[in-house]
């Protein structure tokens, strides 16, 4: 599967870990809130994502994804 396919099948749920890494705490020491309406990104940055984030790019590898 090309990547460009992974991330376009998957927008939603790469989208929910990117949040949840960037928005795990409040700089305070708290828990963290994703804002209401969430970031919006593109695939360029979601490819980037699948890159750097070990999880992510394990989920893309077990998918066959070349990364």
């Amino acid at each position: 599967m090309r990547k460009s396919d992974f991330i376009r099948q998957n927008r939603a749920e790469i989208d929910e870990v990117i949040n949840g890494v960037m928005f795990r705490h409040n700089g305070n020491g708290g828990r963290g809130v994703i804002p209401n309406p969430p970031p919006k990104r593109n695939d360029r940055e979601r490819e980037l994502w699948l890159s750097n984030n070990e999880g992510l790019y394990r989920w893309a590898r077990s998918n066959n994804v070349s990364v």
